[in-house]
């Protein structure tokens, strides 16, 4: 039991919390029914995330067997076996997509998607510098996406624009962290072949500018304002700009097994989270 636990990796379904922003933002967190979509919506996303974790595994356990710390993985080191970790992943697979079409027929078709871009990057896309990134940044933006189809909201350009800035920003990060575990021994990992610390500081610099201009501008923006009938949603900022900044200082000092683990290692990283969705949600309550 403990081995599937490890393998379906359940801290990773920190990712999933991407299908619950939709249900804040279009206002339907006082709705009982919307908020069991949502949830049930973050379940099957968990499922299904399991599902490719597992295929992930199978596909790596060559490189995975010679790293020093991943060949402890169950998949690697035998624990389970790959027909046996497939065919887990098939049953996962079958059970999101038919329970999804009981939520919306919308949001089988984003699982759907979500399944062929994960194969792409396990299969094939993974091992091409910048695309690899692409790939992860689309799977958040596909997150969002499954949370409105679950509770049948329209997503807005802002919401895509600034969650998949977002992606960008932990998708490098990843890379920063492999780069700083990995060091100049790319046996292990081949795609690291075409990065280096340097290269990926700049895009992280980069995305995370990006990032927090974009949730300016969305505050800002008179749509929003329009939308949510407040202009209140600015005083977030700060919040924002410190969990960015954080998060960078801590990938670029090399700390921790990629974002997950990061964010899940940090309190701070946690009470930022809750000031945040407290602040925004008192401010669309009383305005």
């Amino acid at each position: 039991m403990r081995d599937w636990i490890l393998s379906l990796r359940p801290k990773h379904w920190l990712k999933n919390a991407f299908v619950l922003a939709p249900l804040i933002f279009s206002e339907h967190y006082l709705d009982g029914d919307a908020v069991l979509r949502a949830l049930g919506a973050f379940a099957l996303f968990s499922l299904l995330a399991s599902a490719m974790y597992l295929i992930n595994d199978v596909v790596d356990r060559g490189h995975d067997a010679r790293h020093p710390r991943k060949k402890h993985r169950p998949v690697a080191s035998g624990r389970i076996l790959p027909a046996t970790a497939l065919a887990a992943a098939g049953v996962f697979i079958a059970i999101a997509l038919a329970a999804s079409t009981v939520l919306s027929l919308r949001l089988t078709v984003v699982l759907a998607a979500y399944i062929v871009n994960t194969l792409a990057y396990v299969l094939w896309l993974k091992h091409k510098v910048i695309l690899d990134v692409l790939l992860i940044a689309v799977g958040f933006v596909l997150r969002l996406l499954a949370g409105c189809a679950a509770i049948s909201v329209e997503p807005t350009g802002w919401l895509l624009v600034c969650g998949f800035s977002l992606a960008l920003v932990l998708g490098f990060g990843k890379r920063r962290t492999e780069v700083a575990a990995e060091g100049i021994d790319y046996r292990f990992r081949p795609a690291l072949q075409s990065y280096d610390a340097a290269k990926l500081d700049t895009l992280l610099g980069a995305c995370t500018a990006v990032c927090l201009v974009a949730y300016m501008l969305f505050t800002l923006a008179p749509e929003t304002v329009a939308r949510h009938g407040t202009d209140r949603l600015i005083f977030t900022i700060p919040v924002v700009a410190y969990g960015l900044f954080r998060y960078l200082f801590k990938v670029m000092e090399g700390r921790g097994d990629g974002p997950t683990e990061i964010l899940v290692s940090d309190p701070v990283f946690a009470a930022t989270g809750v000031v945040w969705g407290t602040m925004v949600v008192l401010i669309l309550v009383s305005k």
